[in-house]
């Protein structure tokens, strides 16, 4: 490899691996960035919630899907944030799911979030029936309470509450 091909290569890293730190910094660095998203909440956070009760369909034998949710999104330090979330309910020989990928920006205001999407698409199927569904920007901005908490094993979760109250998540780390 000539010397010319390995400096290009090593400033292309260290261009890369610079640029990936300024865009998804370290959960642990502390304070705001101009655009007021707070340093410990950029990066990639996940939930997910699959029942521990299966189904069996009694006539086939056959066991259902399960029943689930997930969410997953990433919060860069510009604003921009990117979201997939699915949930699955099955109930005996009934399967139904959604799933929604958007993305567009969050606004932080003190310990309220907001998800304002810019671009989303939905898919879904209802109850095995091949009935299918899809539309596109239909997503609408959502606001949540949030804070960091510590949980049982030392980690750090972000925990996001509905404005009612009604409704509490804990994201992890993936």
């Amino acid at each position: 490899m000539s010397k010319t091909t390995r400096l290009f290569a090593a400033s292309a890293l260290s261009l890369s691996l610079s640029a990936s730190l300024v865009l998804y910094p370290n959960a642990s660095q502390a304070g705001k960035n101009d655009t007021g998203v707070p340093n410990e909440l950029q990066g990639q956070w996940r939930y997910g919630r699959i029942s521990s009760i299966q189904y069996q369909d009694s006539y086939t034998g056959q066991p259902a899907a399960p029943n689930g949710s997930s969410d997953e999104f990433q919060l860069a330090s510009n604003g921009n944030y990117q979201r997939s979330r699915l949930l699955q309910i099955t109930t005996y020989n009934c399967a139904s799911n959604l799933y929604i990928e958007e993305k567009g920006k969050i606004k932080v205001e003190g310990q309220r979030l907001t998800f304002q999407p810019s671009d989303s698409i939905s898919k879904g199927q209802i109850c095995n029936s091949g009935r299918t569904y899809s539309s596109r920007n239909s997503a609408k901005p959502e606001t949540y309470q949030w804070s960091i908490e510590t949980n049982d094993y030392g980690q750090q979760v972000l925990v996001l509450e509905t404005t009612d109250g009604k409704g509490k998540a804990h994201y992890g780390r993936p």
